[in-house]
């Protein structure tokens, strides 16, 4: 019982190394990046880029850390990003005029247009010909009063079917024009339905005029709206710049016809996504769904009609899915086949996100190491309220350096110092002492065995000598019991013809 205990106890010792062994592991980043520090303030942001949460390993970016060089985690601040405050977008009707052929670069007012005083523009004469009509200009000042920003100009064409380009120009003084952007409108009647793209975005730009110039013939126009924007959507505007993308990902054909599957590669906070059809002229409802995982369920986050139009030089593309941010990394397409669905090829996926910002404590010294992709790292961050503690200092800008060697611990200590060794030292000690203790104890209870095993062959000789004596068996035991029974044997014989004889003689006499 007592070598039972012994051993029972030495398993449990190498069990608890061998989960001490595996809880070191895990609690090791997969990925380091250094942090680079322009100067000495107490507080630093830097914006994470795709590189970081492609090695995470949490949805949240639970796994983050920040090191100092001394190999010690400081305080941080995690901010999501978040969704930019939008003023309620406005349509506004405007007034345009029709304008005869002329080069979109020329100066001075345009023919059949005058200028009243208060800037406000009124035709002086019939619009040109269909033939000669290749422009129109628009009065944005006179409905925007000049007090918000035009996000974008919605044309709404009375053709059934119209594909076209349009350049804007755009002026104050309908002398001096200066580009302003480039757009594709479309309407196409499918299926019963309708499919537009009437938008032309100017980016929240201010003018008094606008000019369009129809590169492709110029439609039937109904009616012309201008979305306006006020000042305080200037954050969304700076907002859609800092977008990052994942481009380049490829889907691939499901079981199902018309099913395609992609990854993001990480949990990046996608709320925009670029479908890029394989063949031109197609169009197609879809719907777009994601989950987390394999055991997960599919849920529906979007739906749109894809479409990919060509005609001549002109192409275009259905706009980006817009969704509320997903950090799903399994994604699934899943596109309407009645009319063929996308034909042959390859879907190719775009991701957009917005990253998020992580804020940290300059605290101990430099270099200072961000860490990421551990699956038992927990989230230590704290809110950026609680980090800043009403500082008036403002957080400097810190880059994000390339990543360091996987072999090299981002705690930044001397070269080659593992801040880990003794540990792993002392836990390989611990396995080895157990290994030869428990190899002492088998050889022990193998040498008792051997030495229990010796009187009971013994015995076991004895019982077999004496049954070779009655039956010829072999052993060396077993012939001197033989032959002892036969003297045995013989004695008896002899005393009993002894005593036949004398009966014989005591007979005679008588």
């Amino acid at each position: 019982m007592k070598r039972v205990l012994i051993v029972t106890g030495w398993c449990l010792a190498i069990s608890s190394v061998w989960v001490s062994t595996a809880a070191v592991a895990a609690d090791r980043f997969a990925q380091r990046f250094a942090l680079e520090l322009e100067s000495g303030a107490a507080y630093y942001s830097v914006t994470l880029p795709a590189a970081v949460y492609a090695a995470s390993q949490r949805g949240d970016l639970g796994d983050v850390r920040v090191f100092n060089g001394a190999g010690e985690p400081v305080p941080y601040s995690l901010d999501a990003p978040r969704e930019p405050s939008r003023a309620p977008a406005t349509l506004r009707p405007v007034r345009w005029f029709p304008l005869p052929s002329a080069a979109p670069g020329s100066t001075g007012a345009p023919l059949g247009v005058t200028i009243a005083a208060d800037g406000s523009l009124r035709a002086t004469s019939a619009p040109p010909a269909r033939a000669q009509h290749d422009a129109d200009l628009i009065d944005v000042a006179r409905e925007t009063r000049g007090e918000a920003r035009v996000d974008a100009l919605v044309v709404h064409v009375r053709d059934d079917n119209y594909q076209g380009r349009v350049s804007v120009e755009s002026s104050d003084d309908l002398r001096n024009w200066q580009p302003a952007g480039e757009a594709q409108l479309l309407k196409v009647s499918y299926n019963g339905s309708t499919l537009s793209q009437d938008r032309i975005e100017l980016n929240g730009m201010r003018a008094r005029y606008l000019r369009l110039h129809w590169l492709d013939g110029a439609p039937y126009i109904e009616s012309i709206d201008a979305q306006v924007q006020t000042a305080s959507a200037d954050n969304a505007q700076r907002a859609e710049t800092q977008l990052e993308w994942r481009e380049g990902i490829v889907a691939r054909a499901g079981p199902k016809a018309g099913e395609y599957f992609f990854e993001t590669g990480g949990p990046y906070p996608v709320d925009r996504l670029r479908l890029s059809l394989p063949q031109p002229n197609t169009v197609a409802p879809a719907v777009v769904y994601s989950r987390s995982g394999l055991e997960s369920a599919w849920r529906e986050v979007s739906s749109a009609t894809l479409f990919r139009l060509h005609n001549g030089t002109v192409e275009q593309s259905n706009p980006s899915l817009e969704m509320a941010p997903d950090t799903d990394r399994q994604w699934r397409v899943v596109v309407d086949t009645r009319n063929g669905g996308l034909g042959s090829g390859t879907l190719t996926v775009a991701a957009g996100w917005r990253p998020a910002t992580l804020t940290f404590v300059a605290r101990g010294a430099a270099p200072f190491t961000l860490a990421v992709g551990s699956a038992a790292a927990v989230s230590s961050a704290v809110s950026r309220t609680d980090l800043l503690m009403g500082a008036s200092s403002v957080a400097v800008t810190a880059r994000l350096g390339g990543a360091l060697p996987v072999g090299q611990e981002g705690d930044a200590q001397s070269p080659g110092k593992d801040p880990d060794a003794m540990r792993r030292y002392m836990l390989w000690a611990a396995l080895l002492l157990a290994v030869g203790s428990l190899g002492a104890i088998a050889w022990r209870i193998a040498r008792g065995a051997q030495v229990h095993a010796g009187p009971q062959a013994g015995g076991v000789a004895d019982d077999g000598g004496g049954t070779g004596g009655s039956g010829g068996a072999d052993g060396a035991g077993g012939s001197a019991s033989g032959v002892h029974s036969g003297s045995d044997a013989a004695s008896a014989t002899a005393n009993d013809a002894g005593t036949a004889g004398a009966d014989g003689q005591s007979t005679g006499k008588n």
